[in-house]
């Protein structure tokens, strides 16, 4: 009898350290399990992240938004700050001075030019004879005015001022387009007249391929000017030009300002010319083989 009891406690201790290493090992394992699961539903899911798992915060931190108002705050690269401005706001620009020799000013900001009413017209250094000449300027060219110094006017001549004698020119309030307009004109002065010559645009609108330029008669003349200065597109021809309705119909001569186009004719329109002021034309017309010319 005591055999047997001895046996069956043997058993039994044998039994409870199984049972107790077994569920050691399985709290274990479970622990484990527990702590990659919890891991990878925080990492992959949408669910908000604890402040207790600061590992997972890291991976998946935002950058810091962007203030575009705040110089110096990109998190990509160092700001810098833009150079103060010479210009007050509401103020027109103004050449900035460096040893008598100015910055070339902003032609959106040009009111005026000043045109020759004479031939050669002295441009010089200075306000006054003595002054040596920088260039000779013919009847009809203009440089942007700058400003009034007594009898003289201070122009922009390339690339420094210049000044020319008030009574040989006049000012011409005008805007871009229109001395852009101009301009293309004057540098085809000279260029022979040919009745019929190749158009810039065709019937389409659309720039010719069969334009050279070599020659004009005075509605392509015309219609070039408008369209190289300004891009405005006019007709072929001095009828379908006149039917340009954009601006005011001018019907006295007095009444003409730079850069208005203009049409004669006994009874039916045959010649049109650019006024660009003083009782100026610029045009092109048949008489003596007529080039591009200032009349």
């Amino acid at each position: 009898m005591k055999k047997m009891r001895f046996v069956f406690c043997l058993i039994g201790a044998l039994l409870l350290l199984i049972f107790v290493f077994s569920a050691c090992s399985f709290s274990d394992d479970l622990y484990n399990k527990t702590v990659i699961s919890n891991g990878f539903a925080n990492l992959y899911s949408e669910t908000p992240l604890r402040e207790s798992e600061p590992f997972l915060q890291e991976e998946q931190r935002e950058t810091p938004p962007f203030n575009e108002n705040e110089v110096g705050n990109s998190p990509f690269e160092e700001q810098q700050a833009e150079p103060p401005s010479l210009q007050e706001e509401g103020e027109e620009s103004i050449p900035a001075l460096t040893s008598y020799i100015y910055r070339e000013p902003s032609t959106d900001t040009e009111p005026y030019t000043a045109a020759c009413a004479n031939a050669n017209v002295r441009v010089r250094k200075g306000p006054s004879t003595s002054y040596d000449t920088l260039s000779v300027l013919s009847f009809g060219d203009s440089l942007p005015y700058l400003w009034h110094e007594g009898e003289w006017l201070a122009v922009w001549a390339g690339d420094r001022v210049g000044y020319i004698n008030a009574n040989y020119a006049f000012l011409s309030s005008t805007n871009r387009a229109i001395e852009k307009t101009i301009r293309a004109g004057l540098n085809k002065l000279g260029t022979p007249y040919e009745w019929g010559a190749a158009r810039i645009l065709n019937g389409k609108g659309e720039v010719s391929p069969y334009f050279t330029g070599n020659s004009f008669d005075c509605s392509s003349f015309v219609q070039y000017c408008y369209y190289v200065g300004c891009g405005i597109k006019l007709g072929n021809y001095t009828g379908s030009q006149a039917d340009y309705t954009v601006g005011k119909i001018i019907r006295n001569y007095a009444d003409l300002q730079r850069g208005d186009f203009y049409f004669t004719g006994n009874g039916t329109i045959s010649h049109v010319v650019i006024y660009i002021g003083n009782g100026t034309l610029l045009q092109t017309y048949s008489a003596n083989g007529g080039p591009v010319s200032l009349t």
